[in-house]
């Protein structure tokens, strides 16, 4: 059972903001790229690498590969300024965030 309540939070950390951005864009980009991977394993053009289109086996391999490399480079950009935004914005008020915690029933001895 989950019960969730709001924190206000003055500012978040650098690197909290950097692992929600690693984690939502591999978690999107990655299997977004196999996906692509198994449409250019049947002949489609869906991905290039260096300017070649890629097909069969090595596509289906550069996948998750292209993926990846996606992933850090929209964390790293996207992350630093969205870090840079949440700073700037706590110097002028705090932010209500809602989290959802998880209950352990406890272990009765």
């Amino acid at each position: 059972m989950s019960g969730s309540r709001t924190l206000n939070v003055r500012r978040l950390s650098t690197g909290s903001v950097f692992k929600l951005f690693a984690v939502g864009t591999l978690c999107s980009f990655v299997p977004f790229s196999v996906l692509m991977g198994v449409l250019a394993l049947f002949g489609l053009k869906t991905l290039t690498w260096n300017h070649e289109q890629l097909f069969g086996v090595k596509a289906l391999l550069m996948g998750p590969v292209i993926g990846a490399l996606i992933s850090g480079i929209m964390t790293l950009i996207l992350g630093g300024f969205v870090a840079l935004g949440l700073w700037l914005y706590s110097k002028f008020r705090p932010m209500d965030l809602r989290v959802y915690e998880e209950t352990v029933p406890s272990a009765e001895t």
